[in-house]
């Protein structure tokens, strides 16, 4: 169980709004003089503040606390097959600044991670940012990690990040506490947390880019499952003999991602098929989604038709999931997702037909709320959620100051 004080701050941080002192106590089951007691050592050390002051009920009008946003600054990191996004967030996860650069994974950690530190740097020196107000820094990797040791484990699209000790290179570098989760972990998280306010409490994140991968929270908690590999929807066997990068075959993702369906397209296009795919592999020699998406807007017939084959496959998909756990919401985000009503529509078409009526009685089917910074969001969001969980002493200036010791990360 949580320590009180680190009990009364999740509660404040995870509220809708702002809370009072009675309001925390009806929360809580601690009595209105201990909640006052853990308040008041928050508010001394600047984790919470005042936000509002609400209506009196006869007596003095209550305080309402919230957050106190600028405690402190989280780096967030999510690494991608062919690029890279960095963030610094402030203590309520509200982005402050963004990047991006193009990173090719498939370098390794000892050439990606430098190059990382450099954008992180520049971050802190362009907007006068001390390296000494980071908190914590947050990283989420598109394959399966041990999320307890904060390393890939044998991710099929990540070749030598095997067992790689992310968090040792980042404390090494800054000296604070560091956390390590699959991409779409941290999406589910941004869109829980931030995009939907806590207000849906059975989620499901899909992402379609390059790969695909989905994020749970069930119950208002974040679901890993017993190793850490939960929501590895794109290895599920659709039932045909398409090879994957995984060595097995008939994987959703071999069949229905992005970088099959970018293959499919060339060959289409080799074929004869598209006119439109075929002058853009020929003017620059290969194809991409964008192409796709440019062939989506001008009705290329190939590129309308792959995209909807990929929509019904990963809609077959989910619609088992459906059944099986019977989430409210099923949220869209990758790539794909940007391709509209098409992918979309294609899926849900799906979804609708091979679920039972009583598992999609209440069912909705969105687009990511957060889009492309949901996963930088929700990355925040874990750090912050590890150093509450992970405290040692009912201290709040302890807990969230502590440093661990490098041999933590060995």
């Amino acid at each position: 169980m949580l320590l009180l004080t680190a009990r009364v701050l999740q509660l404040i941080r995870r509220a809708r709004q702002p809370l009072s002192k009675a309001e925390i106590a009806n929360e809580t089951g601690i009595s209105l003089s201990a909640v006052s007691v853990h308040v008041d050592r928050l508010m001394q050390e600047k984790l919470i503040m005042v936000s509002h002051v609400g209506a009196s009920s006869g007596g003095r009008k209550p305080k309402q606390y919230a957050i106190h946003k600028n405690y402190g600054i989280i780096v967030s990191i999510e690494l991608g097959i062919s690029y890279v996004q960095v963030a610094i967030a402030d203590f309520d996860c509200e982005i402050i600044v963004t990047t991006n650069s193009p990173s090719d994974i498939n370098q390794g950690p000892d050439a990606v991670l430098p190059e990382v530190q450099q954008l992180v740097d520049h971050l802190l020196q362009e907007y006068n940012l001390d390296k000494s107000l980071i908190k914590g820094i947050g990283i989420g990797v598109p394959g399966p990690v041990d999320f307890s040791l904060g390393t890939p484990i044998a991710p099929p699209i990540m070749p030598g990040w095997d067992q790689y000790p992310i968090r040792e290179f980042w404390f090494q570098h800054y000296a604070c506490p560091c956390y390590v989760d699959n991409d779409v972990n941290n999406m589910v998280l941004g869109e829980y947390a931030k995009g939907l306010n806590f207000e849906v409490d059975n989620l499901i994140h899909i992402k379609v880019g390059t790969g695909i991968g989905s994020g749970v929270i069930y119950d208002g908690k974040l679901y890993r499952g017993s190793t850490g590999s939960a929501g590895d929807i794109g290895h599920f066997d659709i039932g045909n003999d398409v090879m994957c990068w995984c060595g097995n075959r008939g994987c959703l993702e071999a069949n229905a991602g992005g970088k099959a369906i970018v293959e499919k397209a060339k060959q289409l296009a080799l074929s004869g098929k598209s006119e439109h795919l075929l002058q853009l592999l020929e003017r620059n020699g290969r194809l991409t989604l964008d192409d796709l998406g440019e062939g989506l807007l001008k009705l290329d017939p190939a590129s309308v038709e792959l995209i909807r084959e990929s929509g019904a496959a990963i809609g077959k998909v989910i619609a088992s999931i459906v059944n099986f756990s019977n989430p409210s919401l099923i949220s869209i985000g990758g790539k794909l997702s940007e391709f509209g009503d098409i992918f979309l529509a294609a899926i849900r078409q799906s979804v609708y037909q091979r679920s039972m009526p009583l598992a999609t009685r209440k069912l909705m089917m969105n687009k990511s709320l957060l889009g492309s910074k949901a996963g930088l969001i929700g990355g925040a969001y874990m750090t912050i959620d590890q150093l509450i969980l992970q405290a040692t002493n009912d201290d709040p200036e302890y807990f969230l100051n502590v440093m661990p010791s490098i041999e933590t990360y060995k």
